[in-house]
């Protein structure tokens, strides 16, 4: 190289990655240190900046340790940088440059497995429920209400291609193996101008590529599931691969269980599974090519006990959900300047119930089936762009379009005249963008974007501007103000049917009657840090408008045995939430961890529910804390400890009843009367969990990990919900002396769990390390 007299301003971007296995680096600070200007990786490793040569360029990211690298080229420079691990790193430098995300938090797999959870296993939607201004729907629950927003108003992302069904067990669990996991972004506002069509969050979720060094794996079980993964290089090592997978061990117990027990007359049995799997090719510096594949299933079956049925009958009930995802992906650094993205995929999501009948009329075998179906198919294609324009302004832009098929309500009957009967919609979504991020003058930047999005079905087309806009002032390298604008447009409604065993998610396209619903939020952050990053501390208010929401009319509960969806859809709807929130942080040391809290309000106002007057939403909790605490114990032990306290949900209570003749069986039946819609609270919800890691090495000397925790530690009977009776017997509510009760529904006690985990190395050593003579450690509940 050539070093040059007067300075040269030259891009310099590239890609930072562990140096052991090739995993890409996200988040990692990139600082021109004799500058003091700098950025971080995307969640593609990426980076791109310009810089006045010669220069240094630092490059550090938490537990590695840090490369500087002497830049004297006057020519733009392709980068790729690997950092080594550091092992023996005790505290975290925090360098002069912090890029700040506002309305963003970043979870690694580290963070995940820090968070105990019920079954022992690591859970990316709960750990996201411990954010303020993230709320849960009920006990145990996986799905997320964002700021007052709906479960069906998040969207969830496999490197950078929506997934539509996201839970397992009716919501307990979520569908991401954290094995597969690089790290989770996830926004509660102030969405990038690439990301739409939803209202209230984005979780985007960077899958790892595989290790490019070596041939490794892991096989883990628990009380819930089983799972193992297989990764390593392969054509020389350009190639490399990773497949995870996952299956519950309660399938055959639960039907076991269910033959022993006399008293029940059915057989049941419930699983799922998870299968992930990904090839990443890097033939070059500049370009990286994947193909990524997902495939997850539950799946509920109940059969009729034969030998308690008459007459020949057999009678089975089978509800299946979950999703098929598949995509190829390219990425290319076309020059130093700009970086390109494009993505081909195809996902599917499909719930279906039926039932198979049989018996015999008169020595006459006879059969009747039944199959109730929702399902979305997704055709897409995406390109997103990066081009550093100027010194202090980079451009982001790019589009979609997807061709989305929709079927919320296929019904079969084998026995009846017409029996296939449904509706199917056919439509197209496209969007384009363009983000901007401009430093005006140092210490502030101004981010104006905008999205411009359409969809058409049947004929009928919106077109929807989503202008968005942020300005973000750092006074100093310890603290920044943010406030921030967006418009989101959604053309997919979501609603819960009930089927004859378990809810179903059934998904609406915007039509003529049904329009994309539409949200207008505004938010204003400030945060810092202290003692050199030991603490950093951030809070912030928003507020939120939504109209165009949908919800099932008042009576309905399901979708089957009718066309003209719409019919059974209450439309229109409008909702207001706002809040402030505050988030503390430990984050170094071998104490870390957080405490949370959030005052929140939502409501809802349709012209047909509550007289049209304006309630209080479903899923509102006023006050929200949380509260984490992470330990390194010794012996390779480690504790981490969560509490979580919310206001309880509201619910509508009950004023009296009177009493009615029941014109069929001409017997006495009694009507509840009941007052305004969600005008009453439930108990407030709170609970403990602890859970316990110990790492180890096993006789064959591979790496393993022992985890103990304990969901509910002081065995709170949290409300799942309410009903009314006089007697607390539910199949007799006729007494006309006995006053009405309320009575509570809890679902979870005391829940203790353990895990084990044992990672396994297919390159061994030539030389066996001694072992160790190993002291048996014992831990009690």
């Amino acid at each position: 190289m050539v070093q040059y007299n007067r300075a040269a301003e030259v891009q310099f971007s590239g890609f930072v990655r562990d140096a052991q296995n090739g995993e890409l680096l996200i988040g990692a600070n990139v600082l021109i240190s004799d500058q003091q200007s700098g950025t971080t990786t995307d969640n593609r490793g990426y980076f791109s900046l310009k810089a006045s040569t010669p220069c240094k360029l630092n490059i550090s990211y938490i537990g590695y340790k840090t490369a500087e690298l002497s830049i004297i080229s006057s020519r733009d420079s392709l980068l790729n940088v690997s950092l080594e691990t550091d092992n023996n790193l005790q505290e975290v430098t925090v360098t002069a440059f912090r890029e700040r995300h506002f309305e963003k938090t970043r979870f690694s797999s580290k963070d995940l497995m820090q968070i105990p959870t019920l079954g022992g296993k690591p859970d990316v939607i709960k750990s996201l429920q411990l954010i303020p201004g993230v709320q849960t729907q009920s006990e145990g629950m996986s799905l997320m209400m964002v700021r007052g927003g709906e479960p069906g108003q998040n969207q969830y992302l496999l490197d950078n291609v929506p997934l539509i069904y996201v839970n397992h067990l009716g919501g307990l669990l979520s569908v991401f193996n954290p094995d597969m996991i690089n790290s989770v972004d996830f926004y509660k506002g102030n969405f990038p101008a690439r990301q739409g069509g939803k209202l209230s969050s984005i979780v985007d979720i960077t899958q790892r590529e595989g290790n490019i060094s070596k041939h490794q794996g892991s096989f883990s079980i628990g009380i819930t599931d089983l799972s193992f993964t297989f990764e390593g290089p392969l054509a020389n090592k350009k190639l490399s691969y990773i497949v995870t997978a996952r299956k519950t061990v309660t399938d055959a117990l639960l039907g076991l269980i269910s033959v022993l027990v006399k008293e029940n007359d059915a057989i049941v049995s419930y699983g799922f599974h998870d299968i992930n799997a990904k090839l990443n090719w890097k033939p070059d510096d500049r370009n990286n090519l994947s193909l990524n594949l997902y495939q997850g299933d539950d799946y509920l079956n109940y059969w009729t006990k034969p030998w308690k049925m008459t007459n020949d009958e057999r009678s089975h009930f089978n509800q299946q959900w979950g999703n098929w995802l598949i995509s190829g992906r390219w990425n290319r650094i076309i020059t130093p300047k700009l970086y390109a993205e494009n993505i081909l995929s195809y996902s599917r999501y499909r719930n279906k119930t039926g039932q198979d009948y049989s018996y015999k009329e008169d020595d006459v075998a006879k059969e009747i089936k039944s199959l109730n179906r929702a399902s979305v198919n997704d055709f897409s294609l995406r390109s997103a762009w990066k081009y550093a324009f100027l010194k202090n302004w980079n451009i982001e832009f790019g589009g979609q379009i997807s061709n989305l098929i929709y079927e919320p309500n296929y019904n079969y009957l084998s026995t009846s005249s017409t029996p296939a009967i449904g509706d199917k919609f056919n439509a197209i979504e496209s969007a384009v963008y363009m983000d901007n991020k401009i430093n005006l003058i140092p210490g502030l930047l101004i981010q104006p974007s905008f999205r411009l999005s359409s969809f058409s079905n049947n004929g009928k087309s919106y077109i929807e501007p989503e202008p968005r806009v942020n300005i973000s002032y750092s006074p100093n390298q310890n603290q920044s103000f943010n406030l921030n604008y967006m418009r989101v447009s959604q053309s997919s409604h979501l609603v819960f049917a009930q089927s004859e065993l378990l809810k179903k998610e059934v998904w609406l396209p915007a039509t003529a009657i049904l329009p994309p619903e539409i949200s207008n939020q505004y938010a204003f952050s400030w945060n810092g840090q202290f003692a050199g990053g030991k603490y950093s501390l951030e809070t912030g208010v928003y507020y939120k408008q939504m109209n165009h929401l949908v919800t099932l009319k008042e009576g309905y509960e399901n979708m089957i045995n009718i066309t003209a969806v719409e019919n059974k859809i209450e439309s229109n709807g409008k909702g207001t939430a706002y809040g402030a929130e505050l988030m503390l942080k430990k984050n170094t040391g071998k104490w870390t961890g957080s405490l949370g809290y959030a005052w929140s309000y939502a409501d809802r106002t349709f012209a047909n529910i509550n007289n049209g007057d304006k309630y209080e939403y479903d899923f509102n909790r006023p006050h929200n804390v949380t509260l984490t605490v992470n330990r390194v114990l010794p012996k390779n032990w480690t504790m981490n400890v969560v509490w979580i306290f919310q206001s309880g949900m509201p619910y509508t209570p009950a004023l009296g009843r009177f009493y009615t003749m029941n014109p069929e069986t001409q017997k006495p039946a009694i009507e509840i009367i009941y007052g305004d819609k969600n005008s009453a609270r439930m108990q407030p919800y709170h609970r403990l969990d602890l859970g316990f890691s110990h790492t180890i090495t096993n006789r064959k000397g591979n790496k393993a990990v022992w985890t103990y925790s304990i969901y509910n530690a002081y065995n709170r009977i949290n409300p799942f919900g309410y009903y009314y009776d006089d007697d607390n017997n539910r199949d007799n509510f006729t007494d006309y002396t006995r006053p009405l009760q309320l009575y509570k529904i809890g679902l979870f006690s005391i829940i203790p769990s353990i895990s084990y985990k044992v990672y396994f190395d297919y390159n061994k050593r030539s030389e066996k390390q001694p072992k160790e003579k190993k002291k048996h450690n014992w831990l009690y509940f």
